[in-house]
């Protein structure tokens, strides 16, 4: 029985974001659930969708998952957050645990909104490859 890569695919995302120190001097923290304290630019790993990509010969999935970028100030900002965390998520040195492999990580979308209650929000989704 094969198991989904979701969950890994969620722990490598939280664990590169986390430790990739430039995007870190940027903002006040990465969040997967709730938000602690009071941040004034972070982000938060929001939305994910799964679909098999396997064959006859091994088994696989392409997942997507969508980031939030929250900032307070201008949306200038918080576009400079946005390709940190692109250039932490493009890194040839991804790695993920519980036996996946990556093959294959694509920027599929990238968008900032203003919020009604004056914060920036930007918008990324990629899109991984994943095997096993």
């Amino acid at each position: 029985m094969q198991k989904t890569s979701l969950p890994s695919v969620q722990k490598m995302i939280f664990k590169t974001l986390s430790k990739y120190e430039p995007l870190m001097n940027e903002v006040d923290g990465v969040f997967t659930d709730s938000v602690v304290g009071n941040p004034q630019k972070y982000i938060s790993i929001g939305e994910d969708t799964v679909n098999d990509w396997s064959n006859c010969v091994f088994y696989g999935e392409e997942v997507t998952h969508t980031l939030h970028v929250w900032h307070s100030g201008s949306s200038y900002e918080c576009k400079q957050i946005m390709s940190l965390v692109i250039e932490a998520l493009t890194q040839p040195s991804l790695v993920i645990d519980d036996g996946f492999y990556i093959e294959k990580v694509r920027l599929d979308f990238l968008q900032v909104i203003d919020d009604p209650e004056n914060w920036r929000h930007g918008i990324v989704r990629f899109r991984f490859l994943i095997s096993q």
